[in-house]
Protein backbone atom coordinates (compact mmCIF):
# COMPACT_ATOMS: atom_id res chain seq x y z
CA UNK A 1 0.00 0.00 0.00
CA UNK A 2 2.88 2.40 0.79
CA UNK A 3 4.39 2.00 -2.67
CA UNK A 4 1.08 2.89 -4.30
CA UNK A 5 0.66 5.89 -2.00
CA UNK A 6 4.07 7.28 -2.81
CA UNK A 7 3.55 6.70 -6.50
CA UNK A 8 0.33 8.72 -6.46
CA UNK A 9 1.99 11.49 -4.45
CA UNK A 10 4.87 11.72 -6.89
CA UNK A 11 2.43 11.92 -9.80
CA UNK A 12 0.55 14.77 -8.15
CA UNK A 13 3.72 16.73 -7.50
CA UNK A 14 4.84 16.20 -11.09
CA UNK A 15 1.41 17.33 -12.46
CA UNK A 16 1.38 20.50 -10.38
CA UNK A 17 4.85 21.42 -11.67
CA UNK A 18 3.80 20.90 -15.31
CA UNK A 19 0.54 22.78 -14.66
CA UNK A 20 2.39 25.85 -13.41
CA UNK A 21 4.65 25.84 -16.46
CA UNK A 22 1.71 25.27 -18.76
CA UNK A 23 -0.15 28.16 -17.21
CA UNK A 24 2.63 30.59 -18.11
CA UNK A 25 2.90 29.20 -21.62
CA UNK A 26 -0.89 29.37 -22.05
CA UNK A 27 -0.92 33.03 -20.95
CA UNK A 28 1.73 33.89 -23.53
CA UNK A 29 -0.30 32.20 -26.28
CA UNK A 30 -3.49 33.87 -24.99
CA UNK A 31 -1.88 37.31 -25.24
CA UNK A 32 -0.64 36.53 -28.75
CA UNK A 33 -4.22 35.64 -29.68
CA UNK A 34 -5.50 38.94 -28.29
CA UNK A 35 -3.02 40.77 -30.54
CA UNK A 36 -4.22 38.84 -33.60
CA UNK A 37 -7.83 39.59 -32.66
CA UNK A 38 -7.13 43.31 -32.36
CA UNK A 39 -5.58 43.19 -35.83
CA UNK A 40 -8.73 41.42 -37.05
CA UNK A 41 -6.74 38.34 -38.05
CA UNK A 42 -9.36 36.07 -36.55
CA UNK A 43 -8.01 32.81 -37.97
CA UNK A 44 -4.62 33.39 -36.36
CA UNK A 45 -6.37 34.40 -33.15
CA UNK A 46 -8.32 31.12 -33.18
CA UNK A 47 -5.11 29.16 -33.77
CA UNK A 48 -3.36 30.86 -30.82
CA UNK A 49 -6.36 30.42 -28.52
CA UNK A 50 -6.47 26.74 -29.53
CA UNK A 51 -2.79 26.37 -28.65
CA UNK A 52 -3.42 27.99 -25.27
CA UNK A 53 -6.29 25.55 -24.66
CA UNK A 54 -4.09 22.57 -25.62
CA UNK A 55 -1.58 23.66 -22.99
CA UNK A 56 -4.29 24.48 -20.43
CA UNK A 57 -7.57 22.64 -21.18
CA UNK A 58 -9.35 24.54 -18.37
CA UNK A 59 -8.56 28.02 -19.70
CA UNK A 60 -12.07 29.49 -19.53
CA UNK A 61 -11.28 32.89 -21.06
CA UNK A 62 -9.46 31.25 -23.96
CA UNK A 63 -12.59 29.26 -24.84
CA UNK A 64 -14.73 32.40 -24.51
CA UNK A 65 -12.43 34.55 -26.64
CA UNK A 66 -12.06 31.81 -29.22
CA UNK A 67 -15.85 31.67 -29.43
CA UNK A 68 -15.95 35.39 -30.15
CA UNK A 69 -13.28 35.01 -32.83
CA UNK A 70 -15.34 32.25 -34.43
CA UNK A 71 -18.36 34.58 -34.46
CA UNK A 72 -16.31 36.98 -36.55
CA UNK A 73 -15.64 34.34 -39.23
CA UNK A 74 -19.29 33.19 -39.05
CA UNK A 75 -18.43 29.79 -37.60
CA UNK A 76 -21.53 29.88 -35.44
CA UNK A 77 -21.57 26.18 -34.56
CA UNK A 78 -17.94 26.37 -33.44
CA UNK A 79 -18.70 29.48 -31.40
CA UNK A 80 -21.62 27.77 -29.66
CA UNK A 81 -19.42 24.77 -28.80
CA UNK A 82 -16.88 27.09 -27.17
CA UNK A 83 -19.50 29.04 -25.23
CA UNK A 84 -21.06 25.79 -23.98
CA UNK A 85 -17.64 24.68 -22.77
CA UNK A 86 -17.27 27.98 -20.92
CA UNK A 87 -20.62 27.39 -19.23
CA UNK A 88 -19.41 23.96 -18.13
CA UNK A 89 -16.27 25.43 -16.62
CA UNK A 90 -18.00 28.48 -15.13
CA UNK A 91 -21.84 28.32 -15.00
CA UNK A 92 -21.98 32.00 -13.96
CA UNK A 93 -20.06 33.35 -16.97
CA UNK A 94 -22.89 35.64 -18.12
CA UNK A 95 -21.40 36.72 -21.44
CA UNK A 96 -21.11 33.12 -22.61
CA UNK A 97 -24.91 32.86 -22.45
CA UNK A 98 -25.31 36.27 -24.08
CA UNK A 99 -23.10 35.49 -27.06
CA UNK A 100 -24.30 31.93 -27.49
CA UNK A 101 -27.73 33.54 -27.90
CA UNK A 102 -26.28 35.77 -30.61
CA UNK A 103 -24.79 32.73 -32.38
CA UNK A 104 -28.13 30.90 -32.25
CA UNK A 105 -29.81 33.98 -33.73
CA UNK A 106 -27.40 33.95 -36.66
CA UNK A 107 -28.44 30.33 -37.25
CA UNK A 108 -32.09 31.48 -37.05
CA UNK A 109 -32.64 29.18 -34.10
CA UNK A 110 -34.58 31.83 -32.21
CA UNK A 111 -36.02 29.54 -29.54
CA UNK A 112 -32.56 28.49 -28.35
CA UNK A 113 -31.41 32.09 -28.57
CA UNK A 114 -34.23 33.16 -26.24
CA UNK A 115 -33.31 30.41 -23.76
CA UNK A 116 -29.70 31.60 -23.76
CA UNK A 117 -30.79 35.18 -23.09
CA UNK A 118 -33.07 34.03 -20.28
CA UNK A 119 -30.11 32.28 -18.62
CA UNK A 120 -28.03 35.45 -18.99
CA UNK A 121 -30.81 37.51 -17.40
CA UNK A 122 -31.07 35.13 -14.44
CA UNK A 123 -27.41 35.88 -13.76
CA UNK A 124 -27.74 39.62 -14.49
CA UNK A 125 -31.32 41.00 -14.55
CA UNK A 126 -29.96 44.44 -15.55
CA UNK A 127 -28.34 43.22 -18.75
CA UNK A 128 -30.04 45.55 -21.23
CA UNK A 129 -28.36 43.94 -24.23
CA UNK A 130 -29.91 40.57 -23.35
CA UNK A 131 -33.39 42.13 -23.33
CA UNK A 132 -32.65 43.89 -26.62
CA UNK A 133 -31.48 40.70 -28.31
CA UNK A 134 -34.25 38.62 -26.80
CA UNK A 135 -36.79 41.13 -28.08
CA UNK A 136 -35.21 40.93 -31.52
CA UNK A 137 -35.53 37.13 -31.45
CA UNK A 138 -39.22 37.42 -30.52
CA UNK A 139 -39.65 39.99 -33.31
CA UNK A 140 -38.12 37.58 -35.83
CA UNK A 141 -40.64 34.98 -34.67
CA UNK A 142 -43.44 37.57 -35.06
CA UNK A 143 -44.18 37.46 -31.34
CA UNK A 144 -44.61 41.23 -31.39
CA UNK A 145 -46.23 41.68 -27.98
CA UNK A 146 -43.43 39.74 -26.26
CA UNK A 147 -40.85 41.62 -28.29
CA UNK A 148 -42.32 44.99 -27.27
CA UNK A 149 -42.22 43.95 -23.59
CA UNK A 150 -38.54 43.05 -23.93
CA UNK A 151 -37.70 46.32 -25.70
CA UNK A 152 -39.61 48.20 -22.98
CA UNK A 153 -37.40 46.57 -20.35
CA UNK A 154 -34.23 47.22 -22.34
CA UNK A 155 -35.13 50.91 -22.60
CA UNK A 156 -36.00 51.11 -18.89
CA UNK A 157 -32.51 49.85 -18.06
CA UNK A 158 -30.69 51.88 -20.70
CA UNK A 159 -32.69 54.59 -22.49
CA UNK A 160 -29.80 55.44 -24.82
CA UNK A 161 -30.37 52.53 -27.22
CA UNK A 162 -31.50 53.61 -30.70
CA UNK A 163 -31.80 49.99 -31.85
CA UNK A 164 -34.29 49.23 -29.07
CA UNK A 165 -36.50 52.15 -30.12
CA UNK A 166 -36.18 51.23 -33.79
CA UNK A 167 -37.04 47.57 -33.25
CA UNK A 168 -39.94 48.47 -30.99
CA UNK A 169 -41.14 50.79 -33.76
CA UNK A 170 -41.00 47.89 -36.22
CA UNK A 171 -43.13 45.80 -33.86
CA UNK A 172 -45.67 48.63 -33.47
CA UNK A 173 -45.81 48.98 -37.25
CA UNK A 174 -46.43 45.25 -37.67
CA UNK A 175 -49.30 45.49 -35.20
CA UNK A 176 -50.60 48.52 -37.18
CA UNK A 177 -50.02 50.98 -34.37
CA UNK A 178 -48.48 53.50 -36.76
CA UNK A 179 -48.55 56.45 -34.37
CA UNK A 180 -46.54 54.53 -31.77
CA UNK A 181 -44.19 53.33 -34.51
CA UNK A 182 -43.54 56.89 -35.72
CA UNK A 183 -42.89 58.02 -32.15
CA UNK A 184 -40.27 55.30 -31.66
CA UNK A 185 -38.66 55.90 -35.04
CA UNK A 186 -38.38 59.60 -34.27
CA UNK A 187 -36.58 58.92 -30.97
CA UNK A 188 -34.26 56.47 -32.74
CA UNK A 189 -33.43 59.09 -35.40
CA UNK A 190 -32.74 61.71 -32.72
CA UNK A 191 -30.35 59.33 -30.99
CA UNK A 192 -28.63 58.09 -34.15
CA UNK A 193 -29.35 60.12 -37.32
CA UNK A 194 -26.83 58.04 -39.29
CA UNK A 195 -29.08 54.97 -38.98
CA UNK A 196 -30.77 55.83 -42.29
CA UNK A 197 -32.93 52.68 -42.47
CA UNK A 198 -35.17 54.35 -39.86
CA UNK A 199 -36.22 56.95 -42.43
CA UNK A 200 -37.43 54.17 -44.72
CA UNK A 201 -39.51 52.58 -41.97
CA UNK A 202 -40.94 55.86 -40.71
CA UNK A 203 -41.77 56.89 -44.28
CA UNK A 204 -43.81 53.72 -44.69
CA UNK A 205 -45.64 54.41 -41.43
CA UNK A 206 -46.44 57.95 -42.61
CA UNK A 207 -47.67 56.47 -45.88
CA UNK A 208 -50.10 54.22 -44.00
CA UNK A 209 -51.47 57.26 -42.19
CA UNK A 210 -51.73 59.14 -45.51
CA UNK A 211 -49.25 61.75 -44.27
CA UNK A 212 -47.81 61.98 -47.75
CA UNK A 213 -45.59 65.04 -47.39
CA UNK A 214 -43.86 63.57 -44.34
CA UNK A 215 -43.47 60.25 -46.17
CA UNK A 216 -41.88 62.00 -49.17
CA UNK A 217 -39.41 63.80 -46.89
CA UNK A 218 -38.37 60.55 -45.17
CA UNK A 219 -38.01 58.62 -48.42
CA UNK A 220 -35.89 61.47 -49.77
CA UNK A 221 -33.62 61.31 -46.72
CA UNK A 222 -33.22 57.57 -47.18
CA UNK A 223 -32.46 57.87 -50.90
CA UNK A 224 -29.65 60.34 -50.20
CA UNK A 225 -27.86 57.53 -48.36
CA UNK A 226 -29.01 54.63 -50.51
CA UNK A 227 -30.01 55.79 -54.00
CA UNK A 228 -30.18 52.30 -55.53
CA UNK A 229 -33.52 51.49 -53.88
CA UNK A 230 -36.24 50.67 -56.40
CA UNK A 231 -38.90 50.17 -53.74
CA UNK A 232 -38.29 53.56 -52.09
CA UNK A 233 -38.53 55.44 -55.39
CA UNK A 234 -41.79 53.57 -55.93
CA UNK A 235 -43.17 54.48 -52.48
CA UNK A 236 -42.17 58.12 -52.92
CA UNK A 237 -43.81 58.11 -56.33
CA UNK A 238 -46.95 56.65 -54.81
CA UNK A 239 -47.03 59.46 -52.20
CA UNK A 240 -46.56 62.09 -54.93
CA UNK A 241 -49.34 60.48 -56.96
CA UNK A 242 -51.63 60.72 -53.93
CA UNK A 243 -50.83 64.45 -53.83
CA UNK A 244 -51.61 64.65 -57.58
CA UNK A 245 -48.01 65.49 -58.45
CA UNK A 246 -48.16 63.48 -61.67
CA UNK A 247 -44.83 64.66 -63.05
CA UNK A 248 -43.00 63.93 -59.80
CA UNK A 249 -44.68 60.55 -59.50
CA UNK A 250 -43.88 59.66 -63.10
CA UNK A 251 -40.21 60.53 -62.56
CA UNK A 252 -39.97 58.43 -59.40
CA UNK A 253 -41.62 55.43 -61.03
CA UNK A 254 -39.14 55.75 -63.90
CA UNK A 255 -36.21 55.88 -61.46
CA UNK A 256 -37.57 52.77 -59.75
CA UNK A 257 -37.74 50.95 -63.09
CA UNK A 258 -34.21 51.94 -64.05
CA UNK A 259 -33.09 49.95 -61.02
CA UNK A 260 -35.59 47.10 -61.41
CA UNK A 261 -37.22 46.95 -64.87
CA UNK A 262 -39.56 44.14 -63.73
CA UNK A 263 -41.06 45.98 -60.72
CA UNK A 264 -44.73 45.34 -61.49
CA UNK A 265 -46.27 48.02 -59.26
CA UNK A 266 -43.89 50.65 -60.60
CA UNK A 267 -44.67 49.59 -64.18
CA UNK A 268 -48.39 49.81 -63.50
CA UNK A 269 -48.23 53.27 -61.95
CA UNK A 270 -45.72 54.57 -64.47
CA UNK A 271 -48.11 53.54 -67.25
CA UNK A 272 -50.98 55.25 -65.46
CA UNK A 273 -49.13 58.55 -64.89
CA UNK A 274 -47.79 58.62 -68.46
CA UNK A 275 -51.35 58.24 -69.74
CA UNK A 276 -52.76 60.86 -67.36
CA UNK A 277 -50.05 63.28 -68.46
CA UNK A 278 -51.07 62.75 -72.09
CA UNK A 279 -47.77 61.05 -72.93
CA UNK A 280 -49.50 58.37 -74.97
CA UNK A 281 -46.44 57.14 -76.89
CA UNK A 282 -44.67 56.70 -73.55
CA UNK A 283 -47.76 55.04 -72.09
CA UNK A 284 -47.74 52.50 -74.93
CA UNK A 285 -44.12 51.63 -74.10
CA UNK A 286 -44.94 51.42 -70.40
CA UNK A 287 -47.91 49.13 -70.92
CA UNK A 288 -45.85 46.98 -73.30
CA UNK A 289 -43.23 46.53 -70.55
CA UNK A 290 -45.98 45.79 -68.03
CA UNK A 291 -47.50 43.14 -70.30
CA UNK A 292 -44.09 41.43 -70.50
CA UNK A 293 -44.24 40.72 -66.76
CA UNK A 294 -48.03 40.36 -66.41
CA UNK A 295 -49.46 39.05 -69.69
CA UNK A 296 -52.64 37.55 -68.26
CA UNK A 297 -54.24 40.80 -67.13
CA UNK A 298 -56.78 42.07 -69.70
CA UNK A 299 -56.74 45.58 -68.17
CA UNK A 300 -53.19 46.15 -69.40
CA UNK A 301 -54.13 45.35 -73.02
CA UNK A 302 -57.23 47.50 -72.70
CA UNK A 303 -55.29 50.52 -71.43
CA UNK A 304 -52.65 50.11 -74.11
CA UNK A 305 -55.43 49.88 -76.67
CA UNK A 306 -56.82 53.22 -75.47
CA UNK A 307 -53.34 54.76 -75.74
CA UNK A 308 -53.07 53.41 -79.30
CA UNK A 309 -56.41 55.03 -80.13
CA UNK A 310 -55.09 58.37 -78.83
CA UNK A 311 -52.07 58.22 -81.16
CA UNK A 312 -54.27 57.00 -84.04
CA UNK A 313 -52.71 53.55 -84.37
CA UNK A 314 -56.05 51.88 -84.92
CA UNK A 315 -54.95 48.45 -86.12
CA UNK A 316 -52.79 48.00 -83.02
CA UNK A 317 -55.63 49.22 -80.83
CA UNK A 318 -57.95 46.67 -82.48
CA UNK A 319 -55.48 43.86 -81.71
CA UNK A 320 -55.30 44.87 -78.07
CA UNK A 321 -59.07 45.05 -77.67
CA UNK A 322 -59.37 41.67 -79.38
CA UNK A 323 -56.91 40.25 -76.86
CA UNK A 324 -59.00 41.70 -74.04
CA UNK A 325 -62.14 40.08 -75.43
CA UNK A 326 -60.37 36.73 -75.81
CA UNK A 327 -59.54 36.86 -72.10
CA UNK A 328 -62.79 38.44 -70.93
CA UNK A 329 -65.63 38.00 -73.37
CA UNK A 330 -68.12 40.17 -71.41
CA UNK A 331 -65.88 43.28 -71.31
CA UNK A 332 -68.37 45.78 -72.77
CA UNK A 333 -65.92 48.69 -73.02
CA UNK A 334 -63.53 46.53 -75.02
CA UNK A 335 -66.28 45.95 -77.64
CA UNK A 336 -67.11 49.67 -77.61
CA UNK A 337 -63.52 50.77 -78.18
CA UNK A 338 -62.83 48.06 -80.74
CA UNK A 339 -65.87 49.36 -82.58
CA UNK A 340 -64.26 52.81 -82.60
CA UNK A 341 -61.03 51.34 -83.95
CA UNK A 342 -62.92 49.46 -86.70
CA UNK A 343 -64.88 52.63 -87.57
CA UNK A 344 -61.66 54.63 -87.92
CA UNK A 345 -60.39 51.92 -90.30
CA UNK A 346 -63.75 52.17 -92.14
CA UNK A 347 -64.67 48.59 -91.34
CA UNK A 348 -68.24 49.54 -90.44
CA UNK A 349 -69.67 46.03 -90.48
CA UNK A 350 -67.44 44.88 -87.65
CA UNK A 351 -67.82 48.24 -85.91
CA UNK A 352 -71.62 47.91 -85.96
CA UNK A 353 -71.45 44.37 -84.61
CA UNK A 354 -69.16 45.37 -81.73
CA UNK A 355 -71.18 48.46 -80.84
CA UNK A 356 -74.33 46.35 -80.57
CA UNK A 357 -72.51 43.90 -78.30
CA UNK A 358 -71.36 46.78 -76.11
CA UNK A 359 -74.92 48.10 -75.88
CA UNK A 360 -76.30 44.65 -75.18
CA UNK A 361 -73.80 44.29 -72.33
CA UNK A 362 -75.26 47.42 -70.76
CA UNK A 363 -72.64 50.00 -71.72
CA UNK A 364 -74.86 53.09 -72.11
CA UNK A 365 -72.55 55.26 -74.29
CA UNK A 366 -72.82 52.59 -77.02
CA UNK A 367 -76.55 53.24 -77.63
CA UNK A 368 -75.94 56.68 -79.07
CA UNK A 369 -73.55 55.41 -81.74
CA UNK A 370 -75.29 52.30 -83.02
CA UNK A 371 -77.48 54.18 -85.53
CA UNK A 372 -74.61 56.26 -86.99
CA UNK A 373 -72.15 53.37 -87.30
CA UNK A 374 -74.60 50.77 -88.53
CA UNK A 375 -75.97 53.11 -91.22
CA UNK A 376 -72.55 53.47 -92.87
Amino acid sequence: MKKIFYLVALCLISFQTVSAQSQNEAIILFNEAIGHFKNKDFKKAIASYSQAIEVNPDYTKAYYNRGNAKLNIKDFDGAIDDFLFVMGLDPEFTKAYLYSGYAYMQKKDFKKAIKSYDYALKLDPQLAKAYLNKGTAHMKMKNYDKAIADFDRAIQIDSDQPTAYYNRGVCHQNTKDYYAAIKDYTVAIDKKPSLYSIYKSRGKAYLKLENYEEAIADFGAYLKKKPESADIYYYRGYAKLALEDLNGANTDFQLSLEIDPTYKSALKNKSFTSFKLGKYEEAVKDYTNLIKVDSDNPDHYFNRGIAYLRIEKYSRAEKDFSEVISQKSDFAQAYYNRANAYAQMENYGKACKDMKKAAKSGYEPAYGYIKDICSQ
